[in-house]
């Protein structure tokens, strides 16, 4: 099983920033060219300012899907499928904003699917990961946190634009939620170290 496992941990993929400037470059180019032409007037005086617009507001568009994970999200359920052909029991599992993570307890292993790579399926031993925990707050939402080789990785269990309490209703579950995958990911470590 060894030979799944990645050496280095990449949270975000070469091909995705090419993904994102393309989109940021070609699109605003493509519909200037197509809003001159279905008015008739190709004049740089006209193609420049209009793209310089139209970029600003794709710009801001791209931002605003990346800060939530959904510029790339149909890319990353594409890469999920191939899950199921791994050696590994993955009988746990939570999506979210920053990606997917599976986790192996049995096998002390864990994949994880980047929202910032997403052409990539990554295979870690959880004698990998450090610091996990989970963070709540009222105001900045809660998530669990763990690093691989060093490298964070927040994994919300609870965003929003409203302020919740922690103790009750929907705040409590998600911390409750955040706490499992906290002690999974331990679990995972443990049996990783014990069958080193």
């Amino acid at each position: 099983m060894k030979e799944h496992e990645n050496a280095k941990f990449e949270r975000v993929g070469g091909v995705y920033w090419l993904m994102l400037f393309g989109a940021g470059i070609i699109l605003p180019l493509f519909l200037t060219l197509l809003l001159c032409l279905s008015q008739g007037n190709l004049s740089m005086s006209v193609f420049l300012p209009l793209t310089l617009v139209i970029g600003v507001c794709v710009w801001i568009g791209l931002i605003m899907m990346i800060a939530w994970g959904n510029f790339s999200s149909l890319f990353v359920k594409r890469t999920a499928k191939g899950i199921k052909d791994m050696p590994y029991r993955f009988n746990s599992s939570f999506q979210g904003r920053g990606g997917i993570l599976y986790i192996d307890v049995a096998n002390g292993m864990i994949g994880f699917i980047s929202a910032y790579n997403p052409f990539k399926i990554q295979i870690f031993n959880a004698s990998r990961l450090s610091g996990m925990r989970t963070i709540a707050s009222s105001v900045t939402g809660i998530r669990f946190v763990f690093y691989i080789d060093n490298k964070k990785v927040s994994m919300p269990t609870l965003l929003t634009n409203k302020a919740y309490s922690i103790k009750s209703g929907i705040g409590a579950e998600a911390v409750s939620k955040a706490d499992t995958f906290v002690e999974l990911l331990k679990a995972a470590k443990s049996q990783a170290e014990r069958g080193m």
